[in-house]
Formats: C-alpha cells, sequence, structure tokens
C-alpha cells in the first residue's frame, strides 16, 4: 500500500510539468515570483537547445520516463527495474543538469542520492520521501520558468499576424476591435433599437470579418481548428443572419449569445498567453 503513495507521489510531479524543467532568471531568484520574468531574461544559451531537434526537451522526457519508471516498477512489485529505472534517472539527471549553467541551481544531486539510498534499503516511507524531495526540485523549476519559456518559444505573437478588413489589413487587434466587435455588439444595439437595416449591416460586417479572421488561424494552427471557427459555429452565423433577415430578432440575439460563448471560450486559451507576450517585451 506504501508504494501507491510512491505512485501517487510521482504522478503528481509528472503532471506539474517534469517534461519541461526549464531556465531561471539572470539574478538567480527561484521563487514563485520569477514567474513573472519575461523571455529576453532566459540565458542565451537556451536557444542552441530550440531547434528541429528540440534537444533539451527530449532529455526532459528521458528523465520524466526514468523517474515515473522509479514508482510504476514498484507498483508492479519489480523492485529490480525500479532500480534500474532509478539509474537511469540518475544519469539523465546529472547530464541534464550540465546541459545550461544557469539551470544547474535547480538541480539538487544530494537529494537523488537521498533517493538512491532510500531503494537500496527497500523502505517505503524513506523511498516516499525521498521521491518527494526530489519532486519539489522539479516542481520548483516547473513554477519559476515554464511560462516565459513557452513564451518565447511556443507562443507565437498575435500582433504579427494581419486581418483583412473593409480599410485593408490591419493587425489583428486593430481589425477584432474596430471590424469584427463592432459588427458583433452593433447586431445586438440594433436589434435593441429595432433598426433592421443597421442589425444587416452589422451582421454583414461581422460575417465577413469571422471569414477574414478564421482564415489567419493557419499563422498559427498547423491543423484545422475544430472548435470555435468550425462549421458549426458558421452555421449558427448563417442562421443568425437568416433570422435577422426574417426580423426574428429573439432567435437571432439568441444565436449571437451562443456564438458569443464560443468566442469567449477560445479568448480563455490565447489571451494568457497573448498577454503573457506583450508583458514579456
Amino acid at each position: 500500500m506504501k508504494f501507491k503513495l510512491i505512485i501517487a507521489i510521482a504522478i503528481t510531479i509528472i503532471i506539474g510539468g517534469i517534461a519541461v524543467c526549464f531556465v531561471s532568471t539572470d539574478d538567480g531568484k527561484t521563487s514563485v515570483d520569477t514567474n513573472k520574468m519575461k523571455g529576453n531574461n532566459l540565458p542565451h544559451s537556451l536557444d542552441q537547445y530550440y531547434n528541429e531537434d528540440q534537444e533539451y526537451l527530449i532529455e526532459m522526457y528521458k528523465l520524466g520516463e526514468s523517474m515515473m519508471g522509479i514508482p510504476v516498477n514498484l507498483g508492479q512489485g519489480d523492485f529490480p527495474n525500479a532500480i534500474v529505472s532509478f539509474n537511469e534517472f540518475s544519469e539523465c539527471y546529472e547530464y541534464s543538469s550540465e546541459m545550461v549553467p544557469e539551470w544547474k541551481k535547480y538541480y539538487d544531486q544530494k537529494a537523488v542520492n537521498e533517493l538512491g539510498n532510500a531503494l537500496e534499503t527497500g523502505d517505503p516511507d524513506a523511498i516516499n520521501k525521498a521521491m518527494g524531495k526530489v519532486g519539489e526540485t522539479c516542481s520548483e523549476c516547473h513554477l519559476d520558468t515554464m511560462t516565459p519559456v513557452y513564451n518565447k518559444y511556443y507562443w507565437n505573437d498575435f500582433r504579427d499576424v494581419m486581418i483583412e478588413t473593409p480599410d485593408g489589413q490591419m493587425p489583428w487587434k486593430q481589425a477584432k476591435m474596430y471590424y469584427l466587435l463592432m459588427g458583433f455588439d452593433g447586431i445586438g444595439v440594433n436589434i435593441k433599437e429595432s433598426d433592421q437595416d443597421g442589425a444587416e449591416q452589422s451582421f454583414e460586417l461581422f460575417d465577413s470579418m469571422f471569414d477574414n479572421m478564421t482564415k489567419k488561424c493557419s499563422a498559427c494552427h498547423i491543423s484545422e481548428p475544430k472548435y470555435f471557427v468550425s462549421e458549426d459555429i458558421q452555421k449558427m452565423i448563417d442562421d443568425m443572419g437568416k433570422s435577422i433577415s426574417k426580423e426574428k430578432y429573439g432567435a437571432a440575439n439568441g444565436l449571437r449569445y451562443t456564438i458569443g460563448d464560443s468566442c469567449h471560450k477560445c479568448h480563455i486559451i490565447h489571451i494568457p498567453p497573448q498577454y503573457a507576450k506583450v508583458n514579456g517585451d
């Protein structure tokens, strides 16, 4: 039963992000506050590992899998292979700790040695304690550094994306604010005012801008988006237009709220990393 606790600890570590134990600030701080640090504070030596080979990330996957091998084998009663997994983990741990000097402060070789000693004794309580201690060092690294690393190497910048508008191409933010949102909110405003012509004009603007925005999703997405701008949402937009043309304003507004909920869900995913990108300048 005690080995099940080891598995729970390890799963918590994995969920916390052991696959991406990244970098620190130049001033040496390792507190959670450094989660606010900006991408340009990352060590320059990090760049060499973020190319097509993704060398450091692969090493982190190896590290995480070998660490998880310890509780997996213990939980299955395979103590010899738990030792094998530990030896592999220890080797990966030492190797990755040397890859970027600025990151070494996050590695605690003493904690790893204690884990090895605990495994040698076979004492579940000692193993649990040692696993937790090693996991804490991994978690501290993730909390401090994952956001700026994702910010720099994985998150694209919406400010670089241009969208077609009635007045030509504009940056994403301006196009959404002055045209897409103007059309979307304009539908509601005109419906409230019982302005049929205005509602139709606002719908045409929103419909065209939604299509223009959808075409630009490929600036970041390498596969076709299946949510938020998918065919079911486009059908709702078409049905909203038909309802407006028939002056069925209640139905039109109901569809508009549902479409707006999809927009909100898209914002939940995309706005936080974009704000981190902006704050990282």
